[in-house]
Parts: structure tokens; C-alpha cells; sequence
């Protein structure tokens, strides 16, 4: 796959989105293993996860271990991480799925082909993500995903760095209102671009041919603090969300919430 930040290349969009499929991650697992090819061997994701030695990594006993441990497993089998996702969420509106990538600018775990990077070499070798404003993803799922389904995915709206009207980074929790609306929370929004952390609504109606894909904000959060939580009252007439850790840094720089 030549699409996505997290393997390199163009970012995709509607008209040319990736590609991908759902792996079970599973003892019982007959999908094959992402890193197979690269290491040599036909073997299915049951058969890697419980392997002593597959991928330089020791096997998983059982799946409450494999649950427990979803992102080692994931490393063992050769699927790449991705650029920290805080938050998915379900429409039920359009059956769409919507995930947010908050940023990634530390060195990977795998190489390309889903090898883990030896241990002693990969602080030479490794490379490290370049992505550190984050993004909004779409996957809209082709069939069953129980049964090994396919999926398309694109982004649907990109952090940037700046101080104009429209720049925001870093999204973190995902709210999908009564009407499919989309909206997100900001973390680390201030230190990218000197905006403060904040609620988000994205316009994704394709209608708005000036503003689809452009974020505005809603509410502006307190100094040092992260936008987290966003929901919505029953009737759609109240915005909630929570204020996480305001005023955390050195010096006093904000009097909220009075005490």
C-alpha cells in the first residue's frame, strides 16, 4: 500500500483512497501473517502469535494475553503502528468509521516489510515519523469485517502549522452528533501552532465546496490544557467536554477555575 502516513506517500483522499483488510488477531487466527513473506515462511497470524521466536518476539499463551497485549501482538505479525490514534468512532449515519491520529514523531518499531528492528541497531536504523500535526481518517468497511473484510480509507482533514484562521493539530477524541456531524477535541494544539487546545466541528458535506474538509473551532479551551470527552446533551442542545489538566506547566498562567 503506497497511501497514508503511516507507510509513506501520498495522503489519500475520496477520489483515490488506500486499501486494506481486517486481520483477526487470534491464537485461532487463519489469516496470514503480514510479516510472513519477509520472514521466510507461510505462516497464519495463530500460528506467528504463538511462535516462541517469530519476529524476535516471545509467543502469547493465550487470547485474554493477545487482548491484553494488542500492540505487540499486532508488532509480532508485522502490521505497522500507526501515528498514535486516540480516538474511533462509528457513524451510524453513513456506516463510516472515523479515527484520530493525534501525531507520531518518534522511530518505529518495524521496518517495511513488518520486520521488528533489532534491538541493538534500532536507534541507528530506524526511521522516525514526520508527522506532527495529525490527522482524521475515514474507513468505510466493503463487507463483514467478522469475515476478513476489506476497507477504503481517506483523510478527511490534515493538521497544519500556523497561525491562520484554519490551521489546528493534533486531534484527539472524535464526537459523531445526532445529524453523522463530526466533531474533535485538540491536544497539543498550542505547542504546534500557538492556538489553545479546543473543540472542533469538520465539515465533511461535499455540498460546501468552499469549506468541506475544513475544521473550525468552537470552543477554546483554558492554558496548558487538552480537549477530551466532547458529547452531546439527547435533544443536541448542549456541548459537553472536559477541561484536562489546565495550568499544568511552570508558573501561574491561568486563574481557571477560580480557587
Amino acid at each position: 500500500n503506497d497511501h497514508g502516513l503511516t507507510v509513506g506517500g501520498d495522503l489519500p483522499t475520496p477520489a483515490e483512497p488506500g486499501d486494506g483488510r481486517w486481520i483477526e488477531l487470534s491464537l485461532g487466527s487463519d489469516d496470514e501473517a503480514v510479516n510472513a513473506p519477509s520472514l521466510g515462511a507461510s505462516t497464519t497470524v495463530g500460528e506467528a502469535l504463538g511462535d516462541q521466536s517469530w519476529n524476535s518476539l516471545a509467543g502469547f499463551p493465550d487470547d485474554a494475553t493477545v487482548r491484553r497485549a494488542l500492540w505487540t501482538a499486532a508488532t509480532k505479525v508485522g502490521v505497522r503502528e500507526l501515528n498514535r490514534p486516540e480516538d474511533i468512532e462509528y457513524n451510524p449515519i453513513n456506516g463510516n468509521l472515523y479515527v484520530a491520529f493525534t501525531n507520531h514523531g518518534r522511530r518505529v518499531a518495524l521496518d517495511e516489510d513488518g520486520v521488528l528492528y533489532p534491538p541493538a541497531s534500532q536507534e541507528m536504523d530506524s526511521p522516525t515519523r514526520p508527522d506532527h500535526t495529525g490527522a482524521v481518517f475515514v474507513i468505510t468497511e466493503d463487507g463483514d469485517p467478522d469475515q476478513g473484510g476489506s476497507f477504503s480509507f481517506w483523510s478527511a482533514w490534515a493538521g497544519t502549522e500556523g497561525a491562520d484562521l484554519y490551521d489546528a493539530a493534533n486531534p484527539d477524541n472524535l464526537l459523531i452528533d445526532a445529524m453523522g456531524g463530526v466533531w474533535f477535541g485538540t491536544d497539543g494544539n498550542y505547542g504546534t501552532n500557538g492556538h489553545a487546545d479546543g473543540l472542533y466541528y469538520l465539515d465533511l458535506d461535499p455540498n460546501h465546496s468552499n469549506t468541506f474538509g475544513k475544521a473550525f473551532r468552537v470552543v477554546a479551551g483554558p492554558s496548558d490544557s487538552e480537549a477530551t470527552g466532547p458529547a452531546m446533551s439527547s435533544d443536541s442542545t448542549t456541548l459537553f467536554y472536559s477541561v484536562q489538566h489546565p495550568g499544568e506547566g511552570e508558573g501561574e498562567v491561568s486563574t481557571w477555575p477560580p480557587g
